[in-house]
């Protein structure tokens, strides 16, 4: 009897691990933005955040994490005005300016991306870190007139094993 307990109890933590992220819906000031996290990743707490993202003072509105934490995936929202048909001066902008702010930083692609019926701006880079390198996938779009970004991050000996997860999630990202 125990015996039974047991494999029915590993048999649902098995499908509970198997089932498919839940859909995200973060509220901001000018609209919702909507998005299926990658598998296994739940939602950051306040105090991970504030590990996390907040020496530079530019906090995600949302964030969520491998088990590990190692990899994650920030929503962040700004009162920076932005446009669909500003996008791609925008782009050109980015590109210029992250390589200043961020000493090192190496783009591996950078493109507009239609995802739904909307453009996204692509921003695909490795960074260095204190002790290793890190994988950016930065999506940047519009919501209400203001910029709406996403980052999907892990360093780079993990990227590979998240990547399908993140181009998935990518997938789903949507603004009402």
């Amino acid at each position: 009897m125990p015996h039974r307990l047991a494999r029915r109890l590993f048999c649902l933590a098995a499908a509970a691990f198997a089932m498919p992220a839940l859909a995200a819906d973060i509220e901001t000031p000018t609209g919702t933005f909507r998005f299926d996290p990658p598998p296994g990743y739940t939602e950051l707490s306040a105090q991970e955040i504030d590990a996390k993202f907040g020496r530079n003072g530019r906090k995600p509105i949302k964030a969520f994490g491998n088990a590990s934490r190692a990899s994650t995936v920030s929503v962040t929202w700004s009162q920076q005005k932005l446009t669909q048909a500003a996008l791609p001066k925008f782009k050109q902008a980015m590109e210029e300016l992250l390589p200043r702010l961020t000493p090192g930083l190496v783009f591996n692609d950078r493109q507009l991306r239609t995802i739904g019926a909307r453009q996204w701006i692509y921003l695909d880079s490795t960074v260095p870190a204190v002790d290793t390198s890190i994988r950016n996938l930065m999506y940047l779009s519009d919501l209400g007139g203001h910029m709406i970004g996403v980052n999907f991050n892990a360093t780079v000996a993990e990227f590979a094993s998240q990547q399908a997860g993140f181009e998935a999630a990518a997938r789903t990202l949507r603004v009402d």
